[in-house]
């Protein structure tokens, strides 16, 4: 496989993958990547949820403590995803380590790709998704799509 520089969240260049059958592209984001090798992906499309899907967040603590088994992962119906998105996280996990990329690009409050906010408890709270973490415990920069400023059109 072909080394990449960047792994970016599929939302943020318009695949609509999100829990609510979206997309979010981040035209930032996508100017940046314009001419670099990247790579996206969406860890709950790797953990086989699909898109629309009920919206999760984590209980019980942040990533570090899902990570060590004392927090889980919840959808909106109470249903426990913790098993099924560590699946997933670890297939983007392999991924961005097999094509040695240095960076990531996550879209911000989601259960995976947090960067500085997630939902927890029923919050928007400080913290970090699963994927950003197991990213930086490899050494993987994280950034998330507020790092890119988007140029405003003007309307006649």
């Amino acid at each position: 496989m072909k080394k990449v520089k960047y792994i970016v969240s599929a939302c943020l260049i318009g695949e609509r993958c999100r829990y609510n059958g979206e997309g979010k592209r981040h035209a930032g984001v996508v100017r940046f990547l314009r001419g670099k090798r990247y790579f996206a992906l969406c860890p709950e499309m790797l953990a086989g949820w699909g898109s629309p899907r009920p919206p999760v967040q984590l209980h019980g603590g942040g990533a570090s403590k899902v990570a060590e088994g004392k927090a889980r992962i919840k959808d909106n119906q109470g249903r426990d995803r913790t098993a099924s998105l560590i699946k997933g996280i670890t297939k983007a996990l392999r991924r961005a380590l097999s094509l040695e990329a240095r960076e990531a690009i996550l879209k911000e409050k989601s259960p995976s790709c947090g960067v500085k906010r997630i939902y927890r408890d029923g919050k928007l709270t400080p913290g970090e998704g699963l994927f950003t973490h197991w990213l930086r415990e490899k050494g993987i920069r994280v950034r998330s799509e507020q790092s890119f400023g988007v140029k405003r059109s003007r309307r006649p």
